[in-house]
Protein backbone atom coordinates (compact mmCIF):
# COMPACT_ATOMS: atom_id res chain seq x y z
CA UNK A 1 0.00 0.00 0.00
CA UNK A 2 1.26 3.21 -0.98
CA UNK A 3 1.39 5.13 2.76
CA UNK A 4 -0.37 4.98 5.73
CA UNK A 5 -3.20 6.90 4.85
CA UNK A 6 -3.85 4.07 2.27
CA UNK A 7 -3.44 1.54 5.13
CA UNK A 8 -5.54 2.86 7.79
CA UNK A 9 -8.22 3.91 5.08
CA UNK A 10 -8.62 -0.32 3.79
CA UNK A 11 -8.03 -1.07 7.36
CA UNK A 12 -11.01 0.52 8.54
CA UNK A 13 -13.12 -0.54 5.10
CA UNK A 14 -12.16 -4.32 5.80
CA UNK A 15 -13.74 -4.19 9.44
CA UNK A 16 -17.21 -4.29 8.06
CA UNK A 17 -16.32 -8.07 7.25
CA UNK A 18 -15.85 -10.46 10.69
CA UNK A 19 -12.39 -11.54 8.79
CA UNK A 20 -10.18 -12.82 11.86
CA UNK A 21 -6.50 -11.21 11.97
CA UNK A 22 -4.92 -9.93 8.37
CA UNK A 23 -2.13 -11.43 7.16
CA UNK A 24 -1.92 -8.98 4.21
CA UNK A 25 -3.79 -6.26 1.47
CA UNK A 26 -1.82 -6.56 -1.54
CA UNK A 27 -3.41 -3.67 -4.53
CA UNK A 28 -4.06 -5.54 -7.86
CA UNK A 29 -2.78 -3.53 -10.95
CA UNK A 30 -4.31 -5.31 -13.59
CA UNK A 31 -8.02 -3.45 -13.77
CA UNK A 32 -8.62 0.07 -15.21
CA UNK A 33 -11.66 1.02 -13.46
CA UNK A 34 -12.30 0.08 -9.72
CA UNK A 35 -9.78 -0.56 -7.08
CA UNK A 36 -9.33 -4.54 -6.26
CA UNK A 37 -7.07 -5.75 -3.33
CA UNK A 38 -6.17 -9.26 -2.41
CA UNK A 39 -6.58 -9.71 0.90
CA UNK A 40 -5.23 -12.67 2.98
CA UNK A 41 -7.29 -13.28 6.78
CA UNK A 42 -7.23 -15.96 9.15
CA UNK A 43 -11.26 -16.60 8.00
CA UNK A 44 -9.45 -16.72 4.20
CA UNK A 45 -8.62 -15.13 1.01
CA UNK A 46 -11.09 -12.24 -0.64
CA UNK A 47 -10.85 -9.84 -2.93
CA UNK A 48 -12.04 -6.36 -1.76
CA UNK A 49 -13.09 -4.09 -4.59
CA UNK A 50 -14.04 -0.57 -4.47
CA UNK A 51 -16.00 0.98 -6.79
CA UNK A 52 -15.53 4.04 -9.02
CA UNK A 53 -19.40 4.62 -9.59
CA UNK A 54 -21.11 6.10 -7.18
CA UNK A 55 -24.64 4.89 -8.26
CA UNK A 56 -25.76 2.30 -6.08
CA UNK A 57 -28.75 0.87 -7.69
CA UNK A 58 -25.85 -0.42 -10.63
CA UNK A 59 -23.94 -2.19 -7.95
CA UNK A 60 -27.57 -3.69 -6.20
CA UNK A 61 -28.31 -5.00 -10.01
CA UNK A 62 -24.51 -7.12 -9.95
CA UNK A 63 -24.88 -8.09 -6.79
CA UNK A 64 -28.23 -9.50 -7.73
CA UNK A 65 -27.36 -10.80 -10.46
CA UNK A 66 -24.61 -13.01 -9.29
CA UNK A 67 -27.17 -14.48 -6.79
CA UNK A 68 -29.29 -15.38 -9.48
CA UNK A 69 -26.23 -16.99 -11.59
CA UNK A 70 -25.13 -19.02 -8.52
CA UNK A 71 -29.04 -20.36 -7.24
CA UNK A 72 -29.00 -21.80 -11.47
CA UNK A 73 -25.89 -23.54 -10.21
CA UNK A 74 -23.60 -21.60 -12.29
CA UNK A 75 -20.12 -20.71 -10.96
CA UNK A 76 -20.62 -16.42 -10.61
CA UNK A 77 -18.54 -15.49 -7.79
CA UNK A 78 -20.46 -14.62 -5.08
CA UNK A 79 -19.60 -11.75 -2.20
CA UNK A 80 -18.77 -12.17 1.82
CA UNK A 81 -21.83 -10.89 3.71
CA UNK A 82 -20.42 -7.87 5.76
CA UNK A 83 -20.89 -7.57 10.17
CA UNK A 84 -24.74 -5.82 9.14
CA UNK A 85 -25.91 -8.66 6.49
CA UNK A 86 -25.58 -6.81 2.82
CA UNK A 87 -23.13 -7.60 0.71
CA UNK A 88 -22.45 -4.02 -0.38
CA UNK A 89 -20.86 -1.39 2.35
CA UNK A 90 -20.26 2.23 2.10
CA UNK A 91 -17.69 4.00 3.53
CA UNK A 92 -16.61 7.79 3.08
CA UNK A 93 -18.78 7.82 -0.40
CA UNK A 94 -17.22 4.89 -2.00
CA UNK A 95 -19.35 1.46 -2.59
CA UNK A 96 -17.00 -2.19 -1.77
CA UNK A 97 -18.22 -5.62 -1.76
CA UNK A 98 -15.64 -8.50 -0.57
CA UNK A 99 -15.78 -11.13 -3.19
CA UNK A 100 -14.34 -14.86 -2.42
CA UNK A 101 -11.17 -16.08 -3.96
CA UNK A 102 -12.20 -18.22 -6.77
CA UNK A 103 -10.66 -22.03 -6.93
CA UNK A 104 -9.00 -22.46 -10.14
CA UNK A 105 -6.38 -20.50 -12.31
CA UNK A 106 -6.78 -17.87 -14.76
CA UNK A 107 -4.94 -18.08 -18.27
CA UNK A 108 -3.02 -15.56 -19.34
CA UNK A 109 -4.46 -14.65 -23.53
CA UNK A 110 -0.96 -15.90 -24.87
CA UNK A 111 -1.44 -19.07 -23.41
CA UNK A 112 -4.77 -20.23 -24.28
CA UNK A 113 -5.97 -23.36 -25.78
CA UNK A 114 -8.57 -25.39 -27.67
CA UNK A 115 -9.31 -26.46 -24.04
CA UNK A 116 -9.71 -22.98 -22.88
CA UNK A 117 -11.54 -22.12 -25.81
CA UNK A 118 -14.02 -25.21 -25.44
CA UNK A 119 -14.72 -24.29 -22.13
CA UNK A 120 -15.27 -20.70 -22.76
CA UNK A 121 -18.13 -21.00 -24.93
CA UNK A 122 -19.85 -23.78 -23.13
CA UNK A 123 -19.78 -21.51 -19.93
CA UNK A 124 -20.71 -18.67 -22.26
CA UNK A 125 -23.48 -20.75 -24.00
CA UNK A 126 -25.04 -22.04 -20.49
CA UNK A 127 -24.49 -18.17 -18.54
CA UNK A 128 -27.37 -17.24 -22.03
CA UNK A 129 -29.57 -19.69 -21.13
CA UNK A 130 -30.16 -19.25 -17.61
CA UNK A 131 -29.78 -14.96 -18.20
CA UNK A 132 -32.56 -14.89 -20.95
CA UNK A 133 -35.44 -14.23 -18.77
CA UNK A 134 -33.81 -11.60 -17.06
CA UNK A 135 -35.93 -8.32 -17.30
CA UNK A 136 -34.40 -5.33 -18.13
CA UNK A 137 -33.61 -3.47 -15.35
CA UNK A 138 -31.55 -0.58 -16.17
CA UNK A 139 -28.43 -2.26 -17.49
CA UNK A 140 -26.07 -1.02 -19.69
CA UNK A 141 -26.85 -0.59 -23.50
CA UNK A 142 -24.65 -0.16 -26.34
CA UNK A 143 -25.39 3.16 -28.56
CA UNK A 144 -23.79 2.13 -32.10
CA UNK A 145 -23.90 5.11 -33.02
CA UNK A 146 -20.79 7.80 -33.54
CA UNK A 147 -20.91 11.04 -35.57
CA UNK A 148 -17.69 10.56 -38.31
CA UNK A 149 -16.53 13.86 -37.85
CA UNK A 150 -16.32 14.12 -34.48
CA UNK A 151 -14.50 10.75 -34.15
CA UNK A 152 -11.94 11.78 -36.88
CA UNK A 153 -10.77 15.09 -34.48
CA UNK A 154 -11.26 12.89 -31.22
CA UNK A 155 -8.62 10.97 -32.76
CA UNK A 156 -6.71 13.78 -33.93
CA UNK A 157 -6.84 15.32 -30.15
CA UNK A 158 -5.14 11.90 -28.92
CA UNK A 159 -2.43 12.34 -31.88
CA UNK A 160 -2.03 15.81 -30.22
CA UNK A 161 -1.36 14.61 -27.12
CA UNK A 162 1.20 12.02 -27.94
CA UNK A 163 2.68 14.06 -30.14
CA UNK A 164 3.68 16.48 -27.44
CA UNK A 165 5.41 14.30 -25.06
CA UNK A 166 8.66 14.82 -24.41
CA UNK A 167 10.01 12.05 -26.13
CA UNK A 168 8.11 8.53 -27.47
CA UNK A 169 8.20 5.23 -26.32
CA UNK A 170 7.99 1.79 -28.54
CA UNK A 171 4.63 1.53 -27.19
CA UNK A 172 3.51 5.28 -27.43
CA UNK A 173 4.65 4.70 -31.68
CA UNK A 174 1.73 1.58 -31.50
CA UNK A 175 -0.53 3.75 -30.61
CA UNK A 176 0.19 6.13 -33.34
CA UNK A 177 0.34 3.63 -35.98
CA UNK A 178 -2.97 2.37 -34.95
CA UNK A 179 -4.52 5.11 -34.36
CA UNK A 180 -3.69 6.57 -37.84
CA UNK A 181 -4.81 3.89 -39.88
CA UNK A 182 -8.36 3.84 -37.08
CA UNK A 183 -8.82 7.36 -38.39
CA UNK A 184 -8.50 7.01 -42.11
CA UNK A 185 -11.16 4.52 -41.97
CA UNK A 186 -13.85 6.79 -40.10
CA UNK A 187 -13.08 8.94 -42.96
CA UNK A 188 -13.74 6.10 -45.33
CA UNK A 189 -17.35 6.05 -47.05
CA UNK A 190 -18.13 2.55 -46.14
CA UNK A 191 -17.27 3.03 -42.16
CA UNK A 192 -20.88 2.14 -40.61
CA UNK A 193 -21.50 4.95 -37.97
CA UNK A 194 -24.88 3.97 -37.38
CA UNK A 195 -25.90 0.18 -36.67
CA UNK A 196 -29.18 -0.89 -35.24
CA UNK A 197 -29.03 -5.08 -34.18
CA UNK A 198 -32.14 -6.86 -35.63
CA UNK A 199 -32.30 -9.05 -32.91
CA UNK A 200 -33.72 -9.31 -29.51
CA UNK A 201 -31.68 -8.47 -26.57
CA UNK A 202 -31.14 -10.13 -22.99
CA UNK A 203 -29.21 -9.31 -20.08
CA UNK A 204 -25.73 -10.36 -21.02
CA UNK A 205 -22.06 -10.92 -18.56
CA UNK A 206 -20.65 -7.79 -20.36
CA UNK A 207 -16.87 -8.52 -19.63
CA UNK A 208 -16.53 -12.16 -20.62
CA UNK A 209 -13.09 -12.91 -20.95
CA UNK A 210 -10.06 -14.63 -19.93
CA UNK A 211 -9.03 -11.94 -17.48
CA UNK A 212 -12.76 -12.87 -15.81
CA UNK A 213 -12.33 -16.48 -16.03
CA UNK A 214 -10.81 -19.20 -14.02
CA UNK A 215 -10.25 -22.58 -15.04
CA UNK A 216 -10.00 -26.25 -13.72
CA UNK A 217 -8.84 -28.72 -15.57
CA UNK A 218 -11.39 -28.36 -18.87
CA UNK A 219 -13.90 -26.04 -17.26
CA UNK A 220 -14.65 -22.78 -16.56
CA UNK A 221 -15.06 -23.28 -12.77
CA UNK A 222 -14.88 -19.27 -12.12
CA UNK A 223 -16.84 -16.07 -13.67
CA UNK A 224 -15.85 -12.45 -11.89
CA UNK A 225 -16.54 -9.15 -12.80
CA UNK A 226 -20.50 -8.39 -13.43
CA UNK A 227 -20.42 -4.96 -12.95
CA UNK A 228 -20.59 -4.50 -17.07
CA UNK A 229 -23.66 -6.43 -17.22
CA UNK A 230 -25.62 -5.61 -20.23
CA UNK A 231 -28.96 -5.51 -22.32
CA UNK A 232 -28.07 -6.57 -26.19
CA UNK A 233 -28.46 -9.44 -28.22
CA UNK A 234 -26.26 -12.51 -27.10
CA UNK A 235 -24.46 -12.60 -30.52
CA UNK A 236 -23.06 -9.44 -30.18
CA UNK A 237 -21.13 -10.85 -26.85
CA UNK A 238 -20.28 -14.29 -28.61
CA UNK A 239 -18.61 -12.03 -31.10
CA UNK A 240 -17.22 -9.55 -28.94
CA UNK A 241 -15.58 -12.97 -26.67
CA UNK A 242 -14.16 -14.26 -30.25
CA UNK A 243 -12.48 -10.40 -30.67
CA UNK A 244 -11.72 -9.69 -27.48
CA UNK A 245 -10.62 -12.77 -25.48
CA UNK A 246 -9.02 -15.07 -28.99
CA UNK A 247 -7.91 -11.62 -31.31
CA UNK A 248 -10.19 -14.02 -34.15
CA UNK A 249 -7.59 -16.13 -34.31
CA UNK A 250 -9.06 -18.92 -36.26
CA UNK A 251 -8.62 -21.93 -34.85
CA UNK A 252 -9.12 -21.09 -31.00
CA UNK A 253 -12.22 -19.22 -31.80
CA UNK A 254 -13.75 -21.64 -34.45
CA UNK A 255 -13.42 -24.16 -31.27
CA UNK A 256 -15.14 -21.50 -28.98
CA UNK A 257 -17.65 -20.49 -31.75
CA UNK A 258 -18.70 -24.54 -32.31
CA UNK A 259 -18.68 -24.63 -28.04
CA UNK A 260 -21.35 -22.06 -27.61
CA UNK A 261 -23.49 -23.09 -30.57
CA UNK A 262 -23.93 -26.87 -29.87
CA UNK A 263 -25.56 -25.88 -26.47
CA UNK A 264 -27.09 -22.62 -27.35
CA UNK A 265 -27.64 -22.33 -31.35
CA UNK A 266 -27.76 -19.46 -33.34
CA UNK A 267 -28.91 -18.55 -37.01
CA UNK A 268 -26.31 -17.57 -39.53
CA UNK A 269 -27.86 -14.10 -39.55
CA UNK A 270 -28.28 -13.96 -35.78
CA UNK A 271 -23.92 -14.23 -35.64
CA UNK A 272 -23.53 -11.73 -38.70
CA UNK A 273 -25.75 -9.45 -36.98
CA UNK A 274 -23.77 -9.69 -34.15
CA UNK A 275 -20.46 -9.13 -36.04
CA UNK A 276 -21.92 -5.91 -37.96
CA UNK A 277 -23.00 -4.82 -34.05
CA UNK A 278 -19.80 -5.10 -32.13
CA UNK A 279 -17.43 -4.74 -35.42
CA UNK A 280 -19.24 -1.37 -35.64
CA UNK A 281 -18.31 -0.60 -31.38
CA UNK A 282 -14.84 -2.34 -32.61
CA UNK A 283 -13.85 0.10 -34.93
CA UNK A 284 -14.88 3.29 -33.11
CA UNK A 285 -13.10 2.38 -29.91
CA UNK A 286 -11.61 5.34 -28.57
CA UNK A 287 -11.85 4.95 -24.43
CA UNK A 288 -8.30 3.33 -24.30
CA UNK A 289 -6.05 5.77 -25.92
CA UNK A 290 -8.03 8.82 -24.42
CA UNK A 291 -7.45 7.28 -21.04
CA UNK A 292 -3.47 6.73 -21.46
CA UNK A 293 -2.91 9.95 -23.07
CA UNK A 294 -5.75 12.61 -22.29
CA UNK A 295 -6.68 11.49 -18.43
CA UNK A 296 -2.76 9.52 -17.50
CA UNK A 297 -4.38 6.01 -16.86
CA UNK A 298 -1.49 4.03 -17.95
CA UNK A 299 -3.64 0.98 -16.92
CA UNK A 300 -5.23 1.15 -19.69
CA UNK A 301 -2.65 0.64 -22.10
CA UNK A 302 -3.63 -3.14 -21.49
CA UNK A 303 -6.79 -2.39 -23.40
CA UNK A 304 -4.66 -1.25 -26.53
CA UNK A 305 -4.57 -4.54 -29.20
CA UNK A 306 -1.00 -6.17 -30.30
CA UNK A 307 -1.92 -6.23 -34.01
CA UNK A 308 -2.57 -3.47 -36.17
CA UNK A 309 -5.54 -1.97 -36.64
CA UNK A 310 -8.21 -3.23 -39.33
CA UNK A 311 -11.84 -2.69 -39.92
CA UNK A 312 -13.32 -5.57 -38.23
CA UNK A 313 -15.59 -6.64 -41.25
CA UNK A 314 -12.43 -7.64 -42.78
CA UNK A 315 -10.94 -9.47 -40.17
CA UNK A 316 -14.31 -11.50 -39.60
CA UNK A 317 -14.97 -12.21 -43.67
CA UNK A 318 -11.27 -13.83 -43.12
CA UNK A 319 -12.74 -16.29 -40.70
CA UNK A 320 -15.31 -17.81 -43.39
CA UNK A 321 -18.01 -18.19 -40.60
Amino acid sequence: MKNSADRERLQSILEYWPLGSISSVDEILNGAVNQVYRVQASLGNFYLRLYKTSERARVEREHALLEYVAAHNLPAVQTLPSRYGSSLIEHDGKFGALYFESPGKQIPKSELTAVHAQAAGKMLAQLHKVLEPLPDVGYRKYSLSWNGPEWVERLTRIETAILTRSSLTDADQWVLQRLRAQREWMQNPACVHIYIPKYPAQVLHGDYHQGNLFFQKETVCGVIDWDQAVYMPRAFELVRVASYMFDLRPELTRVFMKAYLDLNPLTSDEINDGAKAWGSHNDHYVWAQEEIYLNNNERARVFIPDVPFVPFHILWEKLGL
